[in-house]
């Protein structure tokens, strides 16, 4: 589809029919069947860390915890879409995450072993935004208040142990060398929006609002519009080629993020900073050719790496709709409605395997292409199937009909 396609509603549906039918015929029941360890002693039943590329369980000796919670979120969103079966697995994780996952109390390690016994107890920022994001979507589909609890203990315990005077919080516990990251509060951000939508606890919505004020403050860079990734003790942006990386995938991710922000809490407008995270789309962020966001650009636009993964593309998509929604004029609409068209096509035709295919079974997804747009990975790794998860989700909410009173300035 070139740039000026014109894109008919047909279109829409098409595309976001064909990412429906992928998910709940072949991608769901593959890693029902194929993505879970056998169920421990108690109950509990962990999903794989990945799997190799010809579907056949892969054993590395440890499961991340975050694969865990993103595969809680997955199967929790299948339950509340009455996909049979999906409920058990959903408890089974949750089971597992809570009765061999803790570590300091009201904390989360950071690995496993498949048997459930500790692999690194540290805890992490990242790991544990993505169990309160799971957690908050387990509650809702399964009615349990033990989830909230949960949650609730968490921010006890990040409150207490891992808030850092600069503002934010730790990237770990015990303290490791390195970068402060934006990255974990982004997904932070992201768990509160839906523990508050959960729960409607008001310390949820504290905590989202401090971390937007943080994006603000902190994160975007004013002068080039560019998302930092890493920082100094006291939010600078790092030196050298750490403080020049962005990563085009995260500025659409925030893209989508602040929309929420401001739909559920108001605060600080977002559409000045919209706008100037959507400008990484101009040229730099995506391939003109290919419409494929590339894993990582100069702040200046030049570019790092010419590999793009298979989650800035789902980040695309949503941000797709999430543009159209805020465009003020009818090109605007147009353009973002090719975006998501584009998007959703390449994320079916070049990443997702379907039934053509005599590689890699059904339902699973090659994670990275390099420049020449080959594959370039060596597992399935479980941990994509949210990023998939989340942008059908806002692909079948999005109606063109919609538009926003927020509009971008132009």
């Amino acid at each position: 589809m070139s740039h000026a396609d014109h894109v008919a509603p047909a279109d829409l549906g098409r595309v976001r029919d064909a990412l429906r039918d992928w998910i709940f015929d072949q991608a769901l029941p593959f890693w029902a069947a194929h993505g879970f360890a056998p169920a421990l002693g108690d109950g509990s039943r962990p999903a794989f860390e990945h799997l190799q590329l010809s579907g056949a369980a892969a054993d590395p000796g440890y499961t991340r915890m975050r694969v865990q919670a993103r595969q809680l979120y997955v199967f929790s969103i299948a339950a509340e879409r009455g996909v049979a079966g999906a409920a058990a697995l959903a408890e089974g994780l949750y089971r597992f995450i809570v009765r061999h996952g803790r570590g300091r109390p009201g904390a989360w390690v950071r690995r496993l072993k498949p048997d459930g016994r500790p692999h690194d107890q540290a805890a992490d920022l990242y790991d544990i935004a993505f169990v309160l994001f799971a957690f908050a979507h387990h509650a809702r589909v399964s009615g349990a208040a033990a989830p909230l609890r949960e949650a609730e203990r968490t921010l006890d315990f990040l409150r207490a142990h891992m808030t850092h005077p600069a503002g934010g919080f730790l990237n770990a516990l015990p303290v490791e060398p390195g970068w402060r990251l934006q990255n974990p509060h982004m997904h932070l951000l992201e768990a509160s929006h839906a523990l508050f939508e959960a729960s409607g606890d008001a310390r949820w919505a504290d905590l989202a609002a401090e971390m937007a004020d943080l994006f603000h403050a902190r994160f975007l860079d004013p002068e080039t519009g560019t998302l930092a990734e890493y920082f100094t003790p006291d939010w600078r942006r790092a030196g050298g080629m750490d403080g020049d990386s962005v990563e085009p995938g995260h500025q659409v991710e925030w893209i989508w993020l602040l929309d929420r922000q401001e739909a559920l809490f108001g605060g600080t407008p977002a559409a000045p900073a919209i706008g100037a995270l959507a400008r990484v789309l101009d040229g730099h962020g995506v391939g003109a050719e290919t419409g494929l966001m590339r894993d990582e650009i100069a702040r200046d636009g030049g570019q790092r790496r010419s590999t793009s993964r298979l989650w800035p593309q789902t980040e695309l998509l949503r941000a797709g709709c999430v543009l159209h929604r805020r465009a003020g004029q009818q090109e605007e609409q147009e353009a973002a409605l090719r975006t998501i068209v584009r998007t959703a096509d390449n994320i079916q035709s070049r990443y997702l395997v379907g039934a053509g295919s005599q590689a890699m079974p059904p339902g699973t997804w090659i994670d990275q292409l390099d420049a020449f747009g080959r594959p370039s990975v060596q597992t399935i790794p479980t941990s994509s199937f949210y990023h998939i998860m989340t942008a059908w989700i806002e692909l079948d909410q999005f109606r063109p009909d919609r538009v926003s009173s927020a509009r971008l300035p132009g």
